[in-house]
């Protein structure tokens, strides 16, 4: 006796079980013809709704373009069934690249960003440009640099890249990070090289970083290497601003160094740009004047 009811249960779940099975099928052949009103009614006319359920109607509601209430049913679908984070991903994508396209690009950066919440490796393509530009705008540096990165790698238009290296650039700056910098600026003027509008003229920018990182290693007295660095600046001076303070630190050294003769040289190199009044300033020529004065002294000693 038991056993028949049991075997009886069993049989009513297969039933049902198959039941359900069809009339998911019969719903997803019906988004296939469009039909989406017709699949809201139903499936929302339904008390009881399986994970799928939830999804069927999110996917009827994007098609809609009520992506407000898609969005809802998306929440429901992933909380009953993570296993469908897949199929929701792919949807995003899809919203996403539309809107994209139809140029929509606030809301397509706003399924970018629910994509990498629900996978943080999944390949956006050009929304990794255009998300991590909506961080960078907000001064959100951390979440910013992976997506740039990341964004080196894709094919962009030229006007994009350019502004994808301005803005790693940037990141890693605000970092102290000016080694990794100027690698970028230095990769940006060689690909660069050849353009001829001046936004794309990043010589400026490696030259900035290397006479930053040059400074640096001058007032931690590594001399050798803080020397190689200003002179190879002095030797491409760009930003030609910045040359009286290269040969002011390369005359420091040399001056630390007990190397008259070419601290003198730039010492004079320092006093001639700030005669002409446009790149020096009276720091650096008081400083210059007054090293020359030192070494007058030295050498009467």
């Amino acid at each position: 006796m038991k056993l028949r009811h049991i075997f009886l249960i069993l049989s009513l779940l297969i039933i049902f079980g198959c039941g359900f099975a069809d009339k998911s099928k019969n719903v997803d052949k019906m988004l296939q013809e469009k039909q989406y009103y017709e699949v809201i009614s139903m499936l929302e006319g339904m008390n009881s709704k399986s994970a799928k359920n939830y999804l069927q109607l999110a996917e009827a509601y994007k098609e809609l373009r009520k992506l407000a209430i898609a969005d809802s049913y998306y929440v429901i679908a992933l909380e009953k069934n993570p296993a469908l984070r897949n199929e929701i991903i792919k949807s995003y994508s899809i919203i996403a690249s539309t809107d994209f396209m139809k140029g929509y690009t606030s809301n397509a950066i706003k399924y970018w960003q629910k994509i990498l919440e629900l996978n943080n490796m999944y390949d956006i393509n050009i929304g990794f440009f255009y998300l991590g530009k909506h961080y960078f705008d907000n001064k959100d540096f951390i979440s910013a640099k992976p997506l740039l990165i990341n964004a080196m790698s894709i094919s962009l238009p030229s006007h994009e890249k350019i502004q994808t290296y301005r803005m790693i650039i940037e990141i890693f700056k605000a970092e102290v990070k000016y080694d990794t910098a100027m690698l970028y600026a230095e990769r940006a003027s060689s690909e660069f090289a050849n353009a001829q509008d001046p936004e794309t003229d990043f010589k400026v920018a490696y030259g900035e970083m290397k006479f930053i990182i040059a400074k640096e290693k001058y007032l931690n007295k590594n001399y050798d290497e803080a020397l190689n660095l200003l002179l190879e600046f002095i030797d491409n001076p760009n930003p030609l601003s910045l040359i009286d303070d290269a040969h002011l630190y390369a005359g420091n050294i040399y001056f630390d160094l007990n190397n008259n003769e070419k601290a003198i040289y730039h010492y004079k190199k320092v006093i001639e740009y700030s005669d002409v009044k446009v790149y020096g300033s009276s720091d650096t020529y008081e400083e210059a004047n007054n090293k020359l004065k030192e070494i007058l002294k030295r050498s009467m000693q």
